[in-house]
């Protein structure tokens, strides 16, 4: 039987509007809150300006974003999760340099570090540096590299934990120097100031969580790993001008592969806009991490490029 043709075109409009429903990259996004993954510990630099950078972009995208801290395991833990979480854009989470680092440790990750993400903005150069507590006798770094040559396993160290960019630069250090240290990882960034503090470690590799020790004058800073100086302490060195090799502490926003272009893109420019926030610079600046503003395409390229490096980074600790 054929239909009346008003028919015909009642029936069209109704599979064009189910195909629209059906459709993610057309649905109104977002629609609920976001889940945003932070794979450390709370209180650490990532979770503190990634909180503030959340709070922010959620004026731009009209929904909530909860924060959830999946620490452990040097990050594979939360980003285990976020790999395997549907890819609709209700769950992001933040990119650190650790979470591909990981994998050249030898390390079976139940992901790919870097193909199986969808790669949203760039926020920030984590400033990574070499801390002393103020009234230590090491002066410089070459006052811990002597000592680490001298007096080798005599020095103790902490970092955010096993695998991290703060230990594989340290690693690094150590293997070009010829010093030695005693390795005592914490669980994450936070823990390490208070381990400085309270004389558990000689010094530390680790994220700006010293900076306001630093401030304080509680803590000598003796070099950093950014790679020119930071501007917020210029007097500082970084390791490469020591004649040091060092990793970029890369800070990211990132979801799961497969994330549709026009979703990804409105998260994109809501976290770029959010870079303007006040409360989010003047977080980064009490941190003294650098705001760096840059697209997911151009993340993704970075992302690569480091993990080039640290790949030849460890291939020369294991040849020297």
């Amino acid at each position: 039987m054929r239909l009346p043709k008003f028919a015909l075109q009642i029936a069209a409009m109704g599979l064009a509007i189910a195909a629209m429903l059906s459709d993610p990259a057309r649905a109104e996004y977002p629609e609920k809150p976001i889940t945003m993954i932070v794979p450390w510990a709370a209180g650490g630099s990532t979770d503190q300006t990634a909180r503030v950078l959340a709070k922010a972009a959620e004026a731009h995208l009209g929904q909530t974003i909860v924060i959830i801290n999946r620490p452990g395991a040097s990050t594979t833990i939360g980003m285990a999760e976020l790999a395997k979480a549907n890819p609709d854009g209700y769950t992001i989470g933040t990119l650190s340099s650790t979470a591909y680092l990981v994998a050249l440790q030898g390390r079976q990750l139940p992901f790919h570090p870097i193909n199986d993400f969808s790669y949203i903005s760039y926020y920030g150069d984590n400033v990574i540096g070499v801390a002393v507590l103020d009234k230590s006798p090491y002066k410089t770094l070459g006052d811990i590299v002597a000592e680490g040559k001298t007096n080798p396993g005599k020095l103790k160290y902490g970092t955010a934990g096993v695998g991290t960019t703060q230990h594989l630069t340290t690693e690094a250090l150590q293997r070009f120097s010829g010093a030695k240290f005693v390795h005592v990882p914490q669980q994450g960034s936070a823990a390490s100031a208070p381990a400085l503090l309270g004389g558990h470690v000689d010094f530390i590799m680790e994220t700006s969580v010293w900076a306001p020790f630093v401030e304080d004058k509680q803590v000598r800073l003796l070099a950093v790993t950014t790679p020119k100086r930071a501007k917020a302490y210029p007097d500082v060195p970084t390791l490469s001008e020591l004649g040091y090799k060092s990793l970029r502490s890369v800070q990211a926003i990132i979801a799961p592969a497969g994330l549709p272009e026009p979703i990804r893109a409105k998260l994109e420019g809501a976290f770029r806009k959010a870079l303007a926030d006040k409360a989010f610079q003047e977080t980064m600046q009490r941190l003294a991490m650098e705001v760096v503003d840059l697209p997911g395409a151009e993340v993704k390229k970075l992302v690569e490029g480091e993990y080039e490096l640290a790949k030849q980074l460890v291939s020369d600790i294991k040849t020297k």
